[in-house]
């Protein structure tokens, strides 16, 4: 048997509710890039990155309270497809050994399909709109800190919040229907910073969160090197993993995504 696509299931599990089409929540989770100095003789410092997160997506979503859950499997190109538009920033500031990191995700997708053959309708034609926003604020303290070397301990939170807008064309008729559904999760981490040159770092950082609160759990890790371009302007390229579990109310986003990410940081 031809094995059906995510969009086909969603708007078989919508048509005998009336309501409208397949869903996807595309996500692509919020990654923290490092600082590329310490700055062991300033007091302050202030670095804001914009950054890019070619990643991937697999695991489990239903936007829908009254639709069934979906398996998820799509590669970058896949995401790339559907995007509509993507920002990614992230800020972190320090002063003296206290440290804050910031960071801000906004993902839009469209996703249509033409599914033919239906029964009673014949032919379908769904499209749906997925919006994700997510912000992150971490507050911490340098329990270590040299002209080479730093590790930071933090503590914070995420704010996550997915809307999604199904719409089905079926027999002359267009049906409408949209969900959303948000949820704060706890963190703890740890972040490392290493300079091997004055020109070259690397950086890793590690989060464990929600604990049932939000989500069940969370984590995430990165890892990138760092290469300073001059005194105010640094890159950074690596590794970053994410996988969240979420499942309350009838909604579910238990996801895994992982991939290469790209930075340019500028500092003061």
């Amino acid at each position: 048997m031809r094995k059906f696509t995510h969009s086909r299931w969603l708007l078989l599990g919508l048509l005998p509710l009336t309501t409208l089409a397949q869903a996807q929540t595309t996500d692509l989770n919020s990654v923290a890039l490092p600082e590329t100095n310490t700055w062991g003789s300033t007091p302050y410092a202030l670095q804001i990155t914009p950054y890019a997160w070619i990643t991937g997506l697999s695991g489990e979503s239903s936007p829908f309270k009254r639709a069934p859950s979906l398996d998820i499997e799509k590669s970058f190109s896949d995401v790339l497809h559907n995007l509509r538009a993507a920002a990614f920033l992230n800020t972190w500031a320090r002063r003296d050994r206290y440290v804050l990191n910031s960071d801000l995700l906004y993902v839009n997708t469209r996703e249509s399909e033409v599914v033919g053959g239906l029964p009673l309708v014949g032919a379908a034609q769904g499209t749906v709109d997925t919006r994700l926003f997510m912000a992150t604020l971490q507050g911490g303290y340098r329990v270590y800190d040299s002209e080479q070397a730093s590790l930071d301990a933090l503590a914070g939170f995420s704010y996550w919040d997915i809307r999604t807008r199904a719409h089905l064309s079926t027999a002359g008729r267009t049906k409408h229907h949209e969900e959303s559904f948000s949820w704060v999760d706890p963190m703890i981490g740890l972040r490392a910073f290493y300079r091997f040159t004055p020109e070259l770092s690397t950086h890793a950082q590690i989060h464990l969160g929600g604990f049932d609160v939000g989500s069940r759990l969370s984590y995430q890790a990165t890892l990138t090197l760092n290469y300073d371009l001059s005194k105010h302007f640094s890159l950074a390229a690596g590794y970053k993993v994410l996988d969240v579990n979420y499942r309350r109310a009838g909604h579910v986003f238990d996801t895994r995504m992982s991939g290469p990410v790209l930075g340019l940081s500028w500092r003061y």
